[in-house]
């Protein structure tokens, strides 16, 4: 390769792979040292070592996915035996019977959830009305 090839050579490198560092060059032309990409036939060019990089960098995220997919099992896993949560109606159970045991921040809660449900309540029998009203307009 002439000068001019290197240069240019370099600069696709650099352009197309800036996220490598010299430890995935040197892995990269040590598997093709090793033939691990195909026969040279004693020919070296841009195109070449261009070819290698990209198979290099196939395998590089194919295992960097693998690894990124196992973490993530691993977290799911995880969390999942942390999370056992209640449904509403358990939480509300929960309260009344913390409320029975004297439990005064668990009675400001349920009086607070009970408060929330007539609200609640309340809203959604007037939206019944109003479509009702609206159902014998027609």
């Amino acid at each position: 390769m002439s000068a001019t090839q290197v240069a240019t050579t370099v600069d696709l490198i650099i352009e197309e792979y800036p996220y490598m560092k010299t430890d995935d060059f040197k892995l990269c032309f040590k598997n093709a040292m090793k033939m691990k990409y195909g026969n040279i036939y004693n020919r070296i060019d841009g195109q070449v070592i261009m070819s290698w990089l990209r198979e290099y960098n196939k395998e590089r995220c194919a295992v960097a996915d693998n690894q990124s997919w196992n973490f993530h099992k691993e977290n799911l896993s995880e969390e999942v035996g942390y999370t056992s949560g209640l449904s509403y109606e358990e939480y509300r159970n929960e309260l009344k019977l913390r409320v029975e045991q004297g439990d005064e921040e668990a009675a400001k809660a349920l009086s607070l959830s009970n408060e929330i449900i007539s609200y609640l309540n309340k809203r959604e029998y007037g939206k019944q009305e109003a479509e009702g009203d609206n159902l014998l307009e027609h």
